[in-house]
């Protein structure tokens, strides 16, 4: 698909907001700042020059939505970057907890030529290393897996982790050292007054694993039913 002229710095604007709406975010131009590590008023002025590029319109309550342009280039951009993760850690074998760092790096420049090849290398069925479906993406995760955050299940649930919030590599490198990666089977212990949750991982494990709404609210699991 053509980047429809789109600059490296739009794409990025358009990948974000998409995402937010993929997490049922309301993306403003708070969250954009926040997520992008850029001021506020440089994402006011980016916003302008998108709305006049037709990529997208901001309504009066400073809801972002994406044109038809627009969200068909973050789209993109995410299946190069989903892909650019895979090749990252199943083929030159870098660390899970730095691949999408990287993959930030490497999306833009990922032709569409590439593209194709990659995902017929890894298959369209196949999942980013962080659990997100390479096609479909959060809604196909939700849909045809049941995806649902950690937080909202109850004492007593056995979990698969399903993915795992991607963009805070700090965040990344916790749940690595705790084996919260996505396959790993959790058991909800207890909730406290203030959301922490009790978990226990596996079955052979004996020290519970104690997780802040923080991090709750960052990975997605599917309930395993008896």
């Amino acid at each position: 698909m053509p980047r429809q002229h789109a600059s490296v710095s739009q794409e990025d604007y358009l990948k974000a907001i998409w995402e937010l709406v993929q997490e049922e975010q309301v993306p403003i131009s708070a969250r954009l700042a926040e997520d992008l590590d850029v001021s506020p008023p440089a994402v006011t002025a980016a916003l302008k020059r998108m709305t006049r590029g037709r990529y997208l319109r901001v309504s009066r309550k400073g809801v972002i939505q994406l044109s038809a342009k627009g969200r068909a280039i973050a789209q993109h951009l995410v299946l190069r970057h989903r892909l650019a993760e895979k090749l990252l850690t199943e083929v030159i074998g870098v660390e899970w907890s730095r691949a999408h760092e990287e993959a930030e790096r490497l999306e833009h420049f990922i032709s569409d030529a590439v593209a194709v090849l990659l995902l017929k290398r890894f298959g369209k069925e196949s999942f980013c290393p962080h659990g997100v479906p390479l096609v479909g993406g959060m809604a196909r995760l939700r849909r045809h897996h049941g995806a649902r955050r950690l937080s909202e299940m109850t004492v007593g649930a056995d979990c698969e982790v399903m993915r795992v919030h991607e963009r805070d590599i700090r965040f990344l490198e916790f749940v690595s050292r705790l084996g919260l990666l996505p396959g790993a089977k959790v058991r909800v212990l207890a909730r406290e007054y203030d959301q922490t949750m009790t978990l226990r991982l596996g079955a052979a494990r004996t020290h519970p694993i104690h997780l802040s709404p923080a991090a709750t609210d960052r990975i997605w699991i599917r309930e395993i039913l008896p």
